[in-house]
């Protein structure tokens, strides 16, 4: 594809952070472009390696304010804004305003986003283009009884939806008239605009979507379909493309319905257009889903299958250049290379044994494949970056491609064991284990849905034991052949997969020295160690210990656990032990507390609400009990475990 170069020297700022922020940033120094990275906190600056210069940001939230972003790009006369995906990428008002400033917004046009990134009008635009949408409502509800009368004249399940949700937040399926409650609430809470709506449930679906471009001049090509089915609570974990599993004539119908609909708004820029396909072999149908007027996280499977750089092209057509005259890019020109498949694995900081927990904390160390035909990496991690509760757990993309479905399933085995990631905890193994099943992933993935990967998950988990076994049984025979053969230093002997080489044996003693801070003639006590029971220092020590303290028994039981120094305040752990403890089940921000010290509870009233990656979580109590105390305030950051609700228990009241 050639590219027409700009006349004059033009200043793109990519108003995003992480992978999607250096890959931006690379394809407008590709072209020439002076760049400018932004950035909120000093410890998450890896993307700003990769700019000519960056800016300092007031605070996380500054990424969702749009005049912030507007004085940053006019403090170092950006000519170009490109918002990455998430954020403000399909802001109506931000796009206005960066015309207003005579600053070019490098996505679809105002109209445009106007027309598809309100879920709702979306619906209306599919049906004025003559592509088929499930039963749903055409407009915003707020009250159970609209969700009620919906689900007696569709049935249930159905699907309560965030008009302006994305990433799997704001999104719940109702299966029984009893969760409607609790269901809406959380989706309107997760929705920026308070904004939910009801579509019927298609399940056992498929979810397929159409890569399209569009320019100013009416030309509109797609880029084929990806299949990205694998997901887990509405979120994408990994994605192929092409579909495998589709029919020549059904594909043919997706790519048709998702260009008809582009051409019907004069799209004019790279998007996708989405869908669910009924997973029933006699009578395979399809209907519209969403566009997402941007770019996307899995945008690489469809850019490897054709050769095609979707961000570069992205640019050029915001530029006003023609996909057809000015870049050659007709939809005869467009095939997909070889029939090569491509898949991309999303590596999370997220804990698969723990519901897929966020995992924060400091990365020590991370590689990744190298040298390897195929094999592509996308990522912003380096040694000492901070993975953190403010944003998304998406720490790498590993794209592999081949020229077959086994081929590419192969290449992401191998890349899989040969990255490693230390400091936080990661669905690595996880993903492995997906991609060797052949149970569930055989007979080129007829029987992936929307669901299947949560029904599978259980043997999944199984499977992802054994792949961490045989990391670690890996990790060991390495250092022992470094030792043996010499290769390293002592310190290079020490396992990829430890932290330190620190251990602690029983009989170790350790001297204590206490004061006050004004004090100069500090106690001495002594720390004896008897036995071990979990010895992985400096993330976890459980041990039996003497003490000469006073205030310790003189045999007692300890567990050291490392914090992640992220959280908003010192706060002792809740003790699990204790009925009446409640800590926080993830790390993340407190937005509701729901009760005071001396309120009485009662057996699953609502306590507490945690928010982290914009999904909420609520905590609920165990017991009736009294509020003894209250050990957080909202918009606190709070770390896995901390202590937020104290209850006094009363008899007999345990569940």
């Amino acid at each position: 594809m050639t590219l027409n170069k700009p006349p004059i020297r033009q200043k793109l700022l990519v108003a995003n952070r992480g992978e999607i922020a250096i890959r931006i940033l690379t394809a407008a120094a590709e072209l020439g472009f002076q760049t400018v990275a932004v950035y909120a906190d000093p410890q998450d600056t890896a993307h700003c390696l990769t700019a000519d210069e960056s800016i300092k940001l007031a605070s996380p939230q500054s990424f969702l304010n749009e005049q912030h972003i507007i004085d940053a790009a006019k403090s170092v006369q950006a000519t170009m804004i490109h918002p990455g995906y998430g954020f403000l990428s399909e802001s109506v008002s931000f796009a206005q305003k960066c015309y207003q400033e005579h600053i070019q917004f490098i996505g679809p046009s105002v109209s445009c986003i106007e027309a598809v990134g309100d879920k709702i009008s979306a619906r209306q635009v599919a049906q004025a283009a003559g592509v088929p949408v499930i039963p749903g409502t055409e407009r915003s509800i707020t009250q159970s009884a609209d969700v009620f009368a919906f689900g007696e004249k569709h049935g249930y399940p159905l699907m309560l939806k965030a008009r302006d949700g994305g990433g799997g937040r704001g999104i719940r399926m109702v299966e029984h008239p009893d969760q409607v409650d609790d269901a809406l609430k959380r989706c309107i809470n997760e929705s920026p605009s308070k904004q939910v709506f009801i579509e019927k449930a298609i399940v056992g679906a498929k979810h397929i979507e159409v890569q399209i471009i569009g320019d100013g001049y009416g030309n509109v090509i797609h880029l084929f379909e990806r299949d990205c089915s694998i997901q887990r609570r509405y979120q994408k974990v990994l994605e192929v493309a092409p579909c495998p599993s589709l029919s020549v004539s059904l594909r043919s119908a997706i790519h048709n319905a998702a260009i008809r609909l582009a051409r019907y708004i004069e799209y004019d820029s790279a998007g996708t257009v989405e869908f669910l396909v009924s997973n029933n072999s006699n009578q395979q149908q399809f209907y519209f889903l969403e566009v997402n007027p941007r770019i996307q996280v899995e945008h690489t499977i469809s850019e490897q299958i054709t050769n095609v750089d979707i961000v570069q092209t992205q640019i050029m057509v915001a530029m006003g250049n023609n996909l057809v005259t000015d870049l050659q890019l007709t939809q005869a020109a467009v095939q997909p290379v070889r029939n090569l498949v491509s898949i991309q694995a999303r590596i999370v900081a997220e804990n698969p044994f723990k519901d897929n927990m966020l995992s924060v904390g400091k990365i020590s160390h991370a590689s990744f494949p190298l040298g390897s035909f195929g094999i592509r990496v996308d990522t912003w991690l380096q040694t000492g970056c901070v993975i953190s509760p403010m944003f998304d757990s998406l720490l790498a993309k590993i794209i592999v491609t081949g020229p077959s479905l086994d081929d590419a399933l192969a290449k992401m085995a191998f890349a899989l064991q040969r990255t490693t990631i230390i400091g936080v905890d990661t669905n690595i193994d996880f993903l492995l284990a997906i991609v060797t099943d052949q149970t569930y992933l055989g007979q080129n993935m007829e029987h992936t849905h929307i669901k299947s990967l949560e029904e599978r998950t259980p043997a999944l988990l199984e499977s992802t034991l054994k792949w961490m076994e045989l990391r670690q049984e890996l990790a060991t025979s390495s250092a022992k052949h470094i030792t043996a053969t010499g290769l390293g230093s002592a310190s290079s002997t020490v396992s990829p997969m430890s932290n330190t080489n620190l251990q602690f044996k029983p009989g170790d003693a350790f001297n204590i020295e206490i004061s006050h801070t004004d004090n100069t003639s500090p106690l001495t006590h002594t720390i004896q160690v008897d036995s071990i029971q979990v010895n992985n220092f400096p993330d976890e020590l459980v041990a039996h210990a003497q003490s000469t303290i006073p205030a310790l028994p003189a045999n007692f039981a300890m567990t050291l656990k490392k914090k992640s120094a992220l959280g908003s305040g010192l706060r002792r752990k809740a003790n699990a032990q204790i009925p009446g403890d409640l800590g926080t089940p993830v790390t993340g921000m407190l937005v509701e507390v729901g009760v005071q010290e001396g309120d009485l509870v009662t057996i699953g009233q609502e306590l507490f609400v945690m928010s982290a990656m914009k999904m909420e979580t609520v905590v609920k109590s165990p017991i009736n009990g009294r509020v003894q105390s209250v050990n957080a305030k909202p918009n606190d950051l709070v770390e896995l475990g901390d202590l937020v609700i104290e209850l006094s228990e009363m008899k007999d009241s345990k569940i």
